[in-house]
């Protein structure tokens, strides 16, 4: 019986390979017959493509993969860029509880439905409960 050898060209071929794929295969040893014969069996679900088989055992091996780009930290945020974002979460969880308040307010209350009603519910001017000065360290953002 005689051993089917497979050169490179074939093994890129039956294996969906590209250059850099067969770069990292032949700098992990692999030759073109180990990598044809690596190919998954349609009932071997768990094995990988060859493709993929070969980039985890690089990346394992040497810590990166040949033509990916390597993934890039976000730029550091400025301590402006956090402090408006802690405002902006402040005044977003303010107004929200402020609509939430007042929701549970009128879910009691009638809601005035013609125009003589709707004048009649607005307090006169000199109304006790309008605070004399309003400044801005009254509103919490």
């Amino acid at each position: 019986m005689s051993k089917h050898r497979h050169g490179w060209p074939e093994a890129k071929k039956l294996c969906r390979l590209n250059q850099n794929d067969i770069t990292m295969a032949k700098s992990l040893g692999f030759q073109p017959d180990t990598l044809v014969r690596a190919r998954p069996d349609p009932k071997q679900k768990w094995k990988l493509p060859v493709k993929e088989w070969i980039h985890e055992l690089h990346f394992k091996k040497f810590g990166y993969v040949l033509g990916e780009k390597p993934l890039s930290a976000p730029p550091p945020t400025t301590p402006e860029e956090d402090e408006e974002a802690a405002r902006l979460f402040e005044e977003q969880l303010y107004w929200e509880d402020y609509h939430a308040r007042n929701q549970e307010d009128r879910a009691g209350k009638q809601q005035p439905r013609g125009p003589n009603q709707a004048a009649a519910a607005i307090p006169p001017a000199d109304a006790s409960w309008i605070p004399e000065q309003i400044t801005d360290d009254d509103v919490p953002f």
